[in-house]
């Protein structure tokens, strides 16, 4: 399986070759001229780094995700930062066996 270096300078194999559906639906509602402005976004997990930093740029306002995503410290402390709500319905946290 194909690594890179994450962010933090880490190996990761952080899906290299998909987008992730926060990344797809908020590229859709740029494709028909749909504004986020204001908007929630619902997700299955918290969203990763740089979902984060596309949701804080489009200027949604807030995220409800169903789990916790086991890298989601940064995540937590942006949209904290940037003013978003985050509401995780299930304190459980997603965990992928081939991930750190």
């Amino acid at each position: 399986m194909a690594e890179f270096l994450d962010e933090a300078g880490s190996r990761s194999q952080h899906c290299i070759r998909t987008i992730h559906a926060e990344q797809n639906a908020i590229a859709q509602a740029a494709r028909f001229g749909i504004s986020l402005v204001g908007g929630t976004l619902y997700c299955k997990m918290e969203p990763c780094y740089v979902c984060a930093r596309l949701i804080i740029s489009v200027g949604i306002t807030r995220v409800v995700a169903e789990k916790r995503y086991q890298r989601g410290e940064m995540t937590r402390e942006m949209f904290q930062q940037a003013g978003i709500r985050l509401d995780v319905l299930n304190d459980e946290v997603e965990r992928y066996s081939n991930k750190e």
